[in-house]
């Protein structure tokens, strides 16, 4: 491994060449370009490619990973789970090396840097089972970024413009894109790959806030975590907080050991010392309890292949052309699928605690799709009901419980949260690692369906970002089990109140609060700030961001509209792509020069990161994307493309 090279030079002038203009200089901009690197010498046809990363922020991190930001804020994955870079696991049409994962890149590279360099010092403590800061992924992100500026110098130059983009002028023969600092770069394509956009608040957002306002309350709708005001949220003051993912842990973290807070030891779990100037959040959600925590150890595997969500299997259960609903067709196939990789791998690594030989347990298992006849097989195969897997309970753990008062409701969070803590960093329970992994091979599953067009409009443009996303985020996205024990130490002295399961919000204005009431419990909750602890849903008609404005006003672009069943027409908030992520114009158009990638699109929602050895839909996006690149740039005709 190489030592990193100089990072790109901010280009003053346009050299001659083909074309492409990257609007972003994050993750998945990095993950692109490296793709076209990597394709060039088969495709390139011997033309020097001209790449123009644009981003206001410092190139590699982007805006969520850049380095200004807290190291209190952590990534929610192990150091030896991150990578951005594909291994010979990834099944591709381009070549793949071996890749280095950002734990290898800490002990190649971060463990050299100066000391007194954050990163530097930062990378001398962490182990592979460490949750990296945020800013210490910012430094692996930009060594990527350098590493693939090196490789690309005998095919292509990459041209780094520190400023905004605020329009795409589209031509016959390429496109303009406008910054703001008012240059004007020429290029043959633009790629959009900004990553989450941010978002006006919503109608309804905006009614509460000017309801608040009149009222003297404070309320801070969704929005990036660490860019919000929490100095409207004064010391010992009670707050509303609305979900329980990984928005409210940043919260917690900034408003406690941001504050001047500080955990110590007590035993097997934490103290927290407060400083006097946290507030208390009384936080409420759907399911009532925070997302569930990450491994906190390194599984070897196997992965357990897909068995029943395949493509195959699923032309083979619904036929090749019907098109499937997420929710009513797939749900039970997915739970299926996962209590298949749970199965297997108990059997495999802990077959003491099952009572049949695995051979007929699978044949059954196999030869049924019976929720009630899978149960009873797993009672007689399984003795331990820790080690039966029940989706539904695992997903809602406060379902039908109805608790005396708020204290016991209280003392029920934590004990689920200490169980799960418990579990997390137990290898004895790697049938939950299986799971994990299982539920990322589904994720790739869903993308390759969206990507074909084969879930109906409503399903593609409400379940997977809703439902799918929900479930995906709480059982595999949760955050680091260390906030999980800080969360079990803020509760403890208080500081944190548990609403319960399906928590409603309102606004009293007569009373001059906010309040919040839940099916757990009787008990009411009033305070006079609340806190939407969630990014903004996509929507393209309603972002500060100019260049997506632009566009989709100009009718160069547009929002995605899908037709229910009645025939009423309603938009999804994502920018409209076409399978092959070209911009779809007002008209219904393809935009042939102008593409779009990330989570903001109607296309496939793939995560900007990947675990290694799993032949992540990251790699398989970009890769496909960057050969339809060089197709466009070529004219070549026999290029091949994944699916």
């Amino acid at each position: 491994m190489s030592a990193p090279s100089p990072p790109p030079a901010a280009c003053t002038s346009i050299p001659a060449g083909p074309s492409i203009a990257v609007v972003g200089a994050g993750p998945t901009a990095i993950g692109l370009l490296e793709r076209l690197v990597a394709n060039a010498p088969e495709l390139g046809g011997g033309g020097r490619l001209q790449v123009h990363l644009i981003d206001p922020h410092p190139p590699g991190g982007g805006r969520v990973w850049r380095a200004a930001q807290p190291s209190l804020l952590w990534a929610n994955s192990l150091a030896a789970d991150v990578t951005v870079l594909p291994d010979p696991s990834v099944t591709v049409d381009g070549p793949v090396g071996e890749g280095t994962t950002l734990w290898q890149w800490v002990e190649s590279v971060g463990r050299s840097l100066p000391v007194g360099d954050p990163a530097g010092d930062e990378a001398r403590e962490v182990t592979p089972t460490s949750f990296p800061s945020r800013p210490l992924v910012n430094a692996y992100l930009g060594w990527v970024l350098s590493e693939v500026v090196a490789a690309a110098r005998p095919w292509a130059d990459v041209h780094l413009h520190e400023s905004r983009a605020v329009d795409v002028r589209v031509r016959a023969a390429g496109v303009d894109v406008e910054l703001a600092d008012g240059r004007v770069l020429p290029a043959d394509i633009a790629v959009l790959a900004q990553g989450h956009l941010d978002a006006h608040a919503t109608p309804a957002e905006r009614e509460v806030a000017q309801r608040a306002a009149d009222a003297g309350l404070t309320y801070l709708p969704t929005g990036y975590t660490a860019d919000l005001d929490l100095s409207l949220l004064a010391p010992g003051e009670d707050v509303l907080v609305r979900g329980a993912g990984l928005a409210f842990v940043d919260l917690m973290v900034l408003l406690t050991s941001g504050r001047g807070g500080r955990f110590e030891p007590d035993g097997n779990g934490l103290r927290y010392l407060p400083s006097g100037r946290e507030p208390v959040l009384h936080v409420g959600s759907r399911r009532g309890v925070p997302y569930r925590a990450k491994l906190g150890y390194v599984w070897p595997g196997p992965p357990v292949p897909l068995r029943f969500f395949t493509p195959e299997a699923l032309d083979a259960a619904f036929g090749a052309d019907r098109r499937l609903d997420l929710r009513a067709d797939l749900a039970p196939v997915i739970a299926r699928e996962l209590g298949w990789a749970h199965y297997t791998e108990l059997f495999r690594a802990h077959p003491g605690r099952t009572t049949v030989p695995w051979p007929e347990f699978a044949e059954r298992y196999e030869a049924t799709d019976d929720p009630v006849v899978i149960a009873e097989l797993v009672a007689r195969a399984v003795p331990d009901p820790a080690d039966r897997f029940d989706l539904v309970a695992r997903d809602r753990p406060l379902a039908g419980s109805r608790f005396a008062s708020a204290e016991r409701l209280q003392e029920a969070v934590r004990g689920l949260v200490r169980a799960d803590l418990a579990r997390s960093a137990d290898p004895g329970h790697s049938t939950d690692a299986a799971v994990f992994t299982a539920l990322l091979f589904c994720h790739g599953t869903i993308a390759g369906l969206v990507a074909a067009g084969r879930l109906t409009p409503r399903s593609e443009a409400e379940d997977v970002a809703g439902w799918w996303m929900n479930l995906f985020s709480y059982l595999a996205s949760g955050p680091p089990a260390p906030r999980l024990a800080e969360l079990l130490a803020l509760s403890e002295v208080g500081l944190v109140r548990f609403l319960g399961a399906d928590t409603r919000f309102e606004l009293d204005a007569a009373a001059g609060v906010f309040r919040a009431r839940s099916a757990s419990v009787d008990d009411a909750v009033t305070a006079r700030a609340m806190v939407e602890a969630r990014l903004p849903a996509p929507a393209v008609s309603a972002t500060p961001d100019r260049l997506v404005t632009s566009l989709v006003s100009r009718g160069v672009a547009a929002e995605q509209v899908i037709e229910d069943p009645t025939g009423a027409v309603r938009g999804t908030g994502r920018l409209s792509v076409d399978p092959d992520q070209r911009v779809v114009s007002a008209t219904g158009q393809t935009q042939d020069r102008l593409f779009a990638v990330g989570f903001w699109t109607s296309g496939a929602q793939v995560a900007a990161f990947a675990r290694p050895r799993t032949n992540a839909p990251f790699f398989r996006q970009n890769d496909a994307l960057a050969r339809r690149l060089w197709h466009a740039l070529t004219g070549r005709a026999d290029v091949a493309v994944a699916a």
